[in-house]
């Protein structure tokens, strides 16, 4: 909307208006036009203020407060929508006053207007508006199945029921409307829900009039001070009602009891399997201001709104009041309605939603009054009600009572809702992607901090002691200094400048008497108190509150003594917030006005107690502030954390970002303006739109319509992607989730090992605490305390772990029955019994004391989980952008990787001159295929390509292939996803006496390598890093770890990627970013990329950079062909499913090798023929037996074969094969956490076949798991990816024993041609039940069942 014109006097005449509001008009056409593409939704409500023409305002007395006033024009004149009252433009004077210690000084508040905090709705008249779900919903599909009888009912007397969509008029249409007749109108949800379908039943339930003035407020803020202007909530400019419609009724029929409430969620829930329905117009509209309503069924109910109203007036007694649970609302229906205008003439929406509580098939409505009227909803968003439903099951949402969070599972931090003031699209932009930018002021900015927080923990911290501790802090951060370009020395003396400041502070606030406590200004309504710290509770204190919808890391808890007047202190924990700059009065100082008030909120939920006031010291100034919470403080900001929620979900789904802000000089200087500009140009936006002009055009002219479908395409790939690990975060956020089925990411019912008697080791390597979890057991056992105290805590078992959570893992720990989170880590060792997490500081549960710290932490039953935000997502967009810049090198990659064009190749060497190419020729021990593959990566000029097949020894041929480049003193990245790729690759360098820098945590590093991390080195300056950068020409880093500042402006000659063919996309995108020219070493007919999503998979997400090019460009493919692993029979298997016969042995005795035993001893007849070392292959066929799989949600294993596998696996052993030459591989983590309760040696690795790729075993077991008596299913299982089962047959070098039924299989067709191969070999042994004795195992395999 468009800003409005300062005002020339205080008070608003009615020419004055009516000229305002034309102007308002003109400017508001001329930004529709600019922006064809704005919603209907945000349109008609742009309009709603404007008609009917609200009559003069009268003047409103600027209000006094803790916070200078800041234009919100100036922020963002774009929202600012028409107002008569007086306000202050960019250009007034403002007030600059720092509340100081010492003194109070009245200051003035920030105002702002609504459009800055939400997106205006909808309405263009008098008539109702309803927008309503689309029954084709996976969660209401989930409720559908607790009631399957009901269900089937419906279905079969679906044919007689009628739907329709119109909207539906409210009492009050005529009188809104200012006319007789009607407008029917059928709005659609925003664009981004437009897949949606409405569809609703002629008989919905009808929802009883309410009391709209019953006083519920839950919200634990200072409702005294509500009525106070706020800088974060719409000003009283605005014309709404204050009294609502008392007489307000809909017309969606009159009852309201709980069979129809029922009957109408069965139906909806058979809807949500229903693709297409067809709506039919009803044919009777309702009455308009009618005493009656009718139902679907056309029968009149008697609505005595006297009655009604009377009644909805009395307060239900306590008994009745329905207090809300900790469950989220799916929002069925959205109706925008009004009430009869009001004396003045000004009409007043507001907005209904009816809600669905996933978790008990309730139904519940919310009215959202005044400002709340503008949040942008659409049916099927999740919601959650911070607040109390009356008996009728109806709650109140305004200025006054209650909040509304919308979309809560999207966790938004405290200082991105702050920041989104100024500009939202930089705020989203900030949010999506993860740069590796390095300032040193923001660097001076988080040492600082660290120094204060270790004085504030400090008892009596001295000078010297903060000195000594800088030291230490620029120790830890020496790499981040580096990256910055600048000397620990300088630095060092700007940090003990500010130590004295500190001290005084820490001093005089913690150590204060109560007579001499400093007074702290907390605005004119708290005025002066004195204030002191009586305990630093914790710092850097990671909060979480899904209540919400908030996070935040709050720069220290504290609990504070509060004095104010007849010598009465009060107690109470506070957020505090230290910013190093000074107090400003502009848009930076309401930003931290509104952090330390969010913080407040999520302190309440983390403490379980009401939390109102917060401290904001600044550095420079040396000024504390006392914030005080207000009810419209915390409504304005909870408005715009809904908004920013709902900017992120849109750009998620749409991939379309909030506006540009059309500010030249604030968007020039933007860290975000290249993807910004690129951004907006790739979705239609032009120099016009921009508001840049030539600006614009400078950042995107290079891009072709090509470049906008890639990055386009890719960018929405990756967000399918996200939002299927959304729906696995949202489990640790949401734990009555309707999703019962068990992720292995999650480790369950956990306890603190009580074997050490201490909750922690610390590690002085770095500084951390790691806590040591085993499996809760019951019952209770005896641990004595220190103090001879007898405690009971839950014992551990030995019960094994089901998981794929992984060493260097970062995980989210939480309380398993309070369900609430409190801490982040990352795994440092993982057995089947423990799991090891690192912390940066004590694990401690809010709210406990120190004396009962440990004791509460060992009482305590906890949950982990996988944080699966600490990912790649912001990673892959931000390498994908990165691609369409201008530079140079974004350029080359774009010519090769989006317009793939031809790589280039050398031509006509001269071998006497070039010490590399002499090298590869004399190297004895490579055969032809691994040389030419080397001459390949040594003459390329843009890329080259080396397929190494199974067993081909591609790790050996890049050895030689990076000695061969050192010869040539060019400098070399070494890459790959996973950790153990890269430091099986430096193992062999390291070997060679090849030195080189790995770069990595220190935990996740193979031990063999850690001494050439960084961490390990004696490196103690900035000059100490990069004379090591000089000297080193190898450095190794995964895909993920490129951000690292000791890379930051580094460039290589090469970049060499293995296991390329497992890496997506734009993964590979960034350590590409860093050479000249790469060299993609992988294998696309073994594991593609792992795509969790199946729309981004099937869209294209699993074809990696190195399947994309070798299809495009075949002539940059160099093969490897002469494997050195399997043995004859085990290679044709491959050769005759994948390769086509391209595979062929090294050497005959790699063709003839046989696993050789110590000596058969006795056993069954079809054990021999297993174990029998002529036939490499085996095929145990389960079909005589009954071996089926068995289901438990969405898992699937097998009894029969894990104990078969087991057996066998015992035979093994006890013929003299060790444990670390057998493999066992299954497609599933169920089956292989079956497999190893039966099989329980550790030295057998028992994995998936994701986890086995690149390795291999002298013997492997395959248990294939999948049987049943009718196997139609299994062909789009996991067991249809050719992929996985080329994996699986190339893993073992002399010994293949698969496991399965053939009957199930062959209904694959891959593997029914792999049944036939091994018939060929006569490798099928068909075991029986007298071979198996199932009863007289039975109960040993129904324990092994249950194992999950």
């Amino acid at each position: 909307m468009p800003p409005k014109k300062k005002s020339k006097s205080s008070s608003s005449s009615t020419s004055s208006a009516k000229k305002n509001h034309q102007n308002s008009q003109q400017q508001q056409q001329q930004q529709q036009q600019q922006q064809p593409s704005k919603n209907l939704h945000t349109q008609n409500a742009l309009s709603l203020s404007q008609n009917p023409q609200p009559p003069p305002t009268p003047p409103i007395p600027q209000t006094l407060s803790q916070n200078p006033i800041i234009s919100p024009n100036s922020l963002n004149p774009k929202f600012a929508p028409p107002s008569n009252s007086h306000h202050l433009d960019a250009d007034d004077n403002v007030m600059d006053v720092s509340p100081e210690i010492t003194k109070s000084v009245s200051l003035q508040r920030f105002k702002f207007s609504p459009g800055m905090l939400i997106k205006q709705s909808q309405d263009d008249g008098g008539d109702e508006v309803t927008w309503k779900i689309s029954p084709v919903s996976e969660r209401l599909q989930a409720v559908s199945k607790q009631m399957p009888q009901l269900i089937q009912l419906l279905a079969e007397t679906s044919k007689l029921n009628s739907f329709s969509i119109r909207p539906c008029s409210s009492l009050n249409d005529e009188i809104s409307s200012g006319t007789a007749g009607k407008v029917d109108k059928q709005v659609p949800s925003p664009p981004w829900k437009g897949a949606d379908r409405s569809l609703v039943p002629a008989s919905r339930v009808g929802l009883k009039r309410i009391n709209p003035r019953q006083d519920v407020n839950l919200t634990d803020v200072n409702c005294s001070l509500a009525g106070r202007q706020s800088p974060f909530r719409t000003p009283p400019s605005l014309s709404y009602c204050h009294e609502k419609l008392s007489n307000v009724a809909e017309c969606n029929g009159a009852s309201d009891q709980l069979d129809q409430r029922q009957h109408k969620k069965a139906l909806l829930e058979l809807l949500d399997q229903v693709e297409d329905a067809i709506s039919v117009e009803d044919s009777e509209p309702s009455t308009v201001n009618s005493s009656k309503t009718q139902d679907g069924n056309g029968y009149d109910m008697p609505c005595n709104a006297g009655s009604l109203v009377k009644e909805a007036a009395i307060d239900p007694p306590e008994s009745v009041a329905v207090p809300l649970s900790n469950y989220n609302f799916l929002v069925l229906e959205v109706s925008e309605k009004h009430r009869p205008a009001d004396l003045s003439g000004a009409q007043c929406p507001y907005k209904v939603l009816r809600l669905l509580n996933e978790q008990s098939g309730e139904e519940r409505t919310v009215y959202l009054w005044e400002e709340w009227f503008y949040s942008v909803i659409a049916p099927g968003d999740t919601v959650n009600v911070i607040g109390e439903f009356d008996d009728q099951g109806k709650c109140d949402v305004d200025r006054d009572n209650n909040l509304l969070i919308v979309h809560p599972d999207i966790l938004v931090s405290g200082t991105r809702v702050a920041a989104s003031f100024s500009c939202p699209r930089r705020t989203v932009l900030d949010e999506r992607l993860k740069c590796s930018e390095h300032s040193t002021a923001a660097l001076i900015g988080t040492l600082l901090h660290q120094i204060f927080q270790a004085g504030l923990m400090q008892d009596n911290p001295t000078i010297n002691f903060l000195e000594e501790y800088a030291r230490i802090v620029l120790q830890k951060n020496i790499e981040s200094l580096h990256a910055c370009g600048v000397n620990e020395n300088d630095i060092f003396n700007t940090l003990v400048e500010a130590i004295p400041k500190l001290i005084n502070w820490i001093n005089l606030f913690k150590d204060s008497q109560d007579s001499k406590a400093p007074i702290i200004d907390f605005g004119p309504d708290n005025g002066l108190k004195k204030l002191s710290i009586s305990e630093v509770i914790d710092i850097e204190e990671m909060a979480w509150a899904p209540k919400y919808g908030l996070k935040g890391m709050i720069d220290a808890s504290v609990r504070v003594k509060v004095e104010s007047g007849r010598n009465k202190a009060d107690e109470k924990i506070v957020p505090l917030e230290f910013k190093t700059g000074k107090v400003s009065n502009g848009q930076s100082s309401m930003e931290h006005v509104a952090q330390v008030i969010l913080y407040t909120l999520l302190m309440s939920e983390r403490y379980l107690k009401h939390i109102d006031s917060g401290l904001l010291y600044y550095l420079q100034s040396d000024q504390t502030r006392g914030i005080t919470v207000q009810r419209s403080d915390v409504v304005g900001l909870i408005m715009r954390r809904n908004e920013l929620a709902n900017d992120i979900l849109k750009a998620s789904r749409t991939q379309q970002l909030p506006p540009m802000l059309q500010s030249l000089n604030m968007c020039r200087s933007c860290r975000h303006l290249d993807v910004c500009t690129i951004y907006h140009k790739v979705h239609g936006g032009s120099k016009e739109s921009s508001g840049l002009g030539d600006l614009f055009d400078s950042h995107v002219h290079h891009l072709t319509t090509a470049h906008y479908v890639f990055l386009r395409r890719w960018d929405q790939l990756i967000d399918l992607e996200a939002k299927e690990t959304q729906l696995v975060k949202n489990r640790i956020w949401r734990p009555h989730s309707l999703k019962s089925d068990r992720s292995t990411s999650c480790l369950s019912s956990v306890v603190l090992d009580t074997s050490d008697r201490v909750p922690y080791q610390k590690s002085l390597k770095d500084n951390r605490f790691i806590y040591r979890f085993v499996h809760k057991k019951m019952p209770l056992h005896d641990v004595h305390a220190s103090g001879g105290e007898s405690l009971s805590f839950p014992s551990s078992s030995a019960e094994d772990f089901d998981y794929t959570l992984k060493s260097g893992d970062y995980v989210i720990i939480s309380t398993k029955f309070g369900h609430q989170t409190v801490a982040s880590g990352f795994i440092t060792d993982i057995s089947r019994s423990h799991v090891s997490v690192s912390f940066p500081k004590h694990l401690r549960l809010p709210g406990s004391n120190s004396s009962s710290e440990a004791h509460n932490l060992f009482r305590e039953v906890w949950q982990i989980d996988k944080d699966e935000f600490m990912t790649s997502f912001s990673v892959m967009r931000f390498n994908l952008v990165q691609l369409f810049l201008q530079s140079e090198q974004s350029s080359h990659l774009r010519k090769m990787i989006v317009d793939l064009e031809a790589p280039r190749f050398d031509s006509g060497c001269i071998f006497s001159q070039d010490p590399a190419l002499s090298y590869i020729w004399s190297v004895k021990n490579l055969n032809g295929d691994q040389r030419r593959a080397i001459l390949k990566t040594l003459t390329a000029k843009d890329y080259a390509l080396i397929l190494g097949m199974p067993g081909t020894g591609k790790t050996s041929t890049l050895v030689h292939a990076v000695k061969a480049m050192l010869m040539r003193g060019a400098s070399i990245l070494l890459t790959s996803y996973t950790n153990s790729a890269i430091d099986n690759l430096l193992i062999k360098l390291k070997a060679q006496g090849i030195d080189f820098l790995r770069i990595g945590r220190h935990e996740v590093v193979h031990e063999e390598v850690r001494a050439n991390c960084v961490s390990a080195m004696d490196v103690h300056s900035v000059e100490d890093i990069k004379l090591r950068l000089e000297q080193v020409k190898v450095v190794a880093v995964t895909c993920l770890g490129i951000s690292s500042p000791l890379l930051a402006n580094k460039k290589f000659d090469v970049c060499i990627m293995d296991e390329a063919g497992q890496i997506t996309l734009p993964i590979a995108l960034g350590p590409l970013m860093f050479a000249s020219k790469f060299v993609l070493v992988g294998d696309h007919y073994q594991l593609p990329p792992l795509v969790q999503s199946t729309e981004a998979r099937e869209n294209g997400m699993g074809i990696s950079l190195f399947c994309r090019l070798s299809e495009a460009h075949p002539q940059a493919i160099s093969a490897l062909q002469s494997q050195y692993r399997m043995c004859q029979d085990i290679m044709e298997l491959s050769n005759a499913l994948i390769y086509g016969d391209r595979l062929r042995c090294g050497s005959s005795e790699i063709a003839n090798a046989r696993l050789k035993f110590s000596g058969l001893q006795s056993c069954s007849s079809w054990l021999k023929e297993v174990l029998n070392p002529g036939r490499p292959v085996i095929f145990i066929n389960t079909d005589m037996l009954p071996a089926y799989e068995a289901k438990d949600s969405k898992t699937v294993n097998n009894p029969i074969e894990a104990y078969i596998v087991a057996e066998v696996t015992k035979e093994l052993l006890n013929n003299g094969i060790v444990g670390d030459d057998i493999g066992i591989i299954t497609p599933y983590n169920s089956q292989a956490n079956l497999i190893r309760a039966s099989v329980n040696v550790t030295s057998v690795e028992i994995h998936t076949i994701d986890k086995y790729q690149g390795r291999d075993k002298e013997c492997i077991l395959v248990s294939f798991a999948r049987s049943s008596e009718n196997p139609r299913n299994c062909t789009s299982s996991l067991l249809g990816d050719w992929h996985r089962i080329n994996v699986a047959l190339t893993r073992a070098k002399k010994k293949l024993i698969l496991v399965g039924s053939c009957k199930t299989l062959s209904k694959v067709p891959l593997l029914k041609l792999l049944v036939e191969k091994v018939e060929e070999q006569s490798g099928i042994i068909n075991v029986s039940k007298t071979d198996i004795n199932y009863e007289e195992h039975k109960g040993e395999l129904k324990r092994c069942s249950h194992i999950r």
